[in-house]
């Protein structure tokens, strides 16, 4: 049976790591050897120099991929001219910020070499691209883009690598996403400005294939020199990697500023941050209110893009801004067209439409939108309890389920815990609260008088706090028994027997130990909590249990207040305790279950307390499954949930 394309690249890639890991070969030169066969006849790869027309040395020799049409035929040539240089790999066996910043000199003078100013066409281009290619790493992938971010931020964009290759752990590159649209495929960095002045994001993108990393670099590889010249045919990413996942994890963002060049994503433009709201598009309408198209204002730095859906033409938008220092771009899009970044403003955009509506026997009407926005709690995504339990878990969904029918089963039951969780928190509060403000008035003397022996209380507390305690248990019944347990059914987690008899629970959970050892040791730690919880809401419920009355003594002629208590705790650290549980119950059986459902290529990492931003402190992150990042595993903790 014939060997496929892909099997064959991935026992290179296979023989190229252990030869380079165990044998000790030098990682280049087994490089070189290994891509000459797979770039021929249109490329070559060696180490050569560059000499420009007049003979002068442009660089001294490096590990360059160039084209055979402009090169030396007959032997190896020392030196190439500039036009002929499609690419630079800088390579070394282990991979730390110094050699980082080793490879990023030699790709930045590769792209900075005359003769590479032809504009791209109809897929075409002329930019070199620049590799780091290595064995190991001393980091994780998702590490080392944070010092791929600090290199960015101290060379133009022009400069930068286009890919870095860990053969052992995966490859980090960039992809592009149109305003409005997703993260598509891999993008070619411009080695020049004046060429992007669309409305579109550069994202680091981080995926780990294991032993098909040295697919995916020959894929994203072949990639750009496909597109460096016509004449050549590589194999696709898609031939490369037939069979295998091709998903990546995008860790940072970029977009192009005023000057053609890459920057970080301002926190004000992304859409968690409301950059959404300021896209709202106005409607075109005829004169009997008839929808004919939607134009849309876009923000973007150093000016706006105006986008048109539907059929009607941008560029008569376009004239009545009048004349521009920059020729205006257009571009087609899957529902209509959008502009290249513009020098204006929403007051231009605002007059300029005006105009049109003055000119043209349509009118323009601002979009209403159709949402119905409820207050959901009195506190935003800086909480630990709206940023983990309601826009993580959320977030996390979204690569875990699949179809709509699975999303749907698992948010029915997680709205009910959301919202019943939200009551429980504000139950214990609310006992807290009560049980401090009444202790504060006994001690000022305020509702209490001493006759003799007797103590005479005029404002009692032990229908309110009996009321609350009973509605606290069952919120928190209603989050336990009705929520989690349908909700960890819709992520495929038969926890049923948690909610159940001891002699049930014993035989659920060993059986659980073969499958999921993690989940059941979990289980067994946090029933111990759970059957506090269950014990005194089933007394409640049979045995007539209620809340013991408030106790009060006199100590040295003062009135002290004698806390009741449940389960051998005080109410209010009882409650406080039970809820403090419970968040952790529900957001670690939660992403454990949406943890199992991720591709085998994704999963979760926990980020570090002092890590988390302060506005939105999120405990959880996608991150390659095989990146070298220490992925998280559900573990019973008696930490508080804040401190978790």
């Amino acid at each position: 049976m014939a060997v496929s394309l892909t099997e064959t690249f991935h026992k290179l890639g296979c023989s190229l790591l252990e030869r380079c890991r165990d044998a000790g070969d030098d990682l280049a030169q087994q490089l070189c050897a290994t891509l000459e066969p797979m770039l021929s006849p249109g490329f070559r790869v060696g180490f050569v120099g560059v000499r420009g027309e007049t003979g002068e040395v442009l660089m001294e020799p490096a590990l360059l991929i160039y084209t055979t049409a402009l090169a030396e035929l007959e032997g190896a040539p020392q030196y190439v001219a500039p036009e002929a240089v499609a690419g630079v790999l800088h390579v070394t066996q282990s991979l730390n910020e110094a050699s980082l910043a080793d490879g990023y000199a030699p790709i930045g003078k590769i792209k900075a070499l005359p003769g590479h100013d032809t504009d791209s066409i109809e897929g075409w281009h002329h930019v070199p691209v620049g590799m780091i290619v290595a064995c190991d790493c001393d980091r994780p992938l998702e590490q080392l883009v944070d010092a791929i971010a600090t290199l960015n931020a101290s060379i133009p964009s022009t400069r930068w690598a286009d890919a870095v290759s860990v053969l052992s752990l995966g490859l980090i590159n960039y992809a592009v996403q149109f305003e409005g649209g997703k993260i598509g495929g891999d993008f070619i960095l411009p080695n020049k400005t004046g060429a992007m002045q669309f409305a579109m994001y550069v994202h680091v993108v981080v995926s780990s294939p294991g032993t098909y990393t040295f697919n995916r670099t020959c894929g994203f590889l072949f990639m750009h020199l496909g597109c460096f010249s016509r004449k050549t045919s590589l194999p696709t990413n898609q031939m490369l990697m037939e069979g295998v996942p091709r998903i990546a994890v995008n860790i940072r963002a970029y977009m192009f500023d005023a000057t053609d060049h890459l920057v970080p994503v301002p926190d004000e433009m992304r859409q968690d941050r409301g950059y959404g709201l300021q896209l709202m598009p106005y409607r075109v309408e005829d004169q009997k209110g008839k929808l004919l198209s939607r134009v849309q204002f876009v923000p973007w730095l150093g000016g706006a893009a105006i986008r048109v859906y539907g059929d009607l033409p941008l560029m008569p938008f376009i004239v009545l801004l009048g004349k521009m220092d920059r020729p205006p771009q257009q571009m087609k899009t899957p529902d209509g067209t959008i502009s290249s970044i513009l020098p204006i403003g929403r007051p231009q955009f605002e007059v300029m439409l005006a105009r049109f509506n003055r000119q043209s026997n349509v009118i323009f009407k601002r979009e209403q939108p159709s949402w119905t926005v409820t207050k959901m709690a009195d506190e935003g995504t800086a909480s630990p309890f709206m940023a983990r339990l309601f826009l993580n878990i959320l977030d996390l969904r979204k690569s875990a389920l699949e179809t709509k029918a699975d999303i749907e089963a698992f948010e029915k039951p997680y709205e009910l815990v959301l919202m019943s969780s939200i009551t429980v928190r504000d139950l214990a509060r609310e006992i807290g609260e009560l049980l401090t403000d009444h202790r504060s008035k006994i001690e000022r003397g305020v509702g209490i008088r001493i006759d003799g022996r007797t103590i005479h209380v005029d404002e009692p507390i032990d229908k309110d706090l009996r009321q609350l305690v009973e509605s606290f248990l069952n919120s928190s019944n209603r989050v336990m028994l009705t929520g989690m347990k349908e909700a960890a059914k819709a992520l495929q987690i038969d926890i049923g027997f948690f909610f159940k008899k001891e002699s049930t629970f014993l035989n659920g959970v060993t059986a659980l130990d073969g499958s999921d050892p993690y989940l059941a040791n979990y289980c067994r730690k946090a029933r111990t909590w759970s059957d506090m919880l269950n014990s005194v809401r089933n007394d409640m419920e049979h045995n007539f249990w209620s809340v013991p009355r408030v106790q009060y003594r006199i100590e040295e002629g003062r009135v002290v207040v004698i806390e009741p208590g449940i389960m051998a705790r005080s109410v209010s650290d009882f409650t406080k305790f039970v809820t403090d549980r419970m968040l952790c119950f529900v957001e670690e059986i939660c992403v454990h279950g949406l943890q199992r459902r991720m591709p085998d290529c994704i999963s979760i990492a926990e980020v570090p307390l002092a890590q988390r931003p302060v506005e939105r402190p999120e405990r959880f992150r996608f991150r390659t499954a095989g990146g070298g990042m220490p992925l998280w595993n559900i573990l019973y903790h008696d930490a508080a949930f804040d401190e978790t």
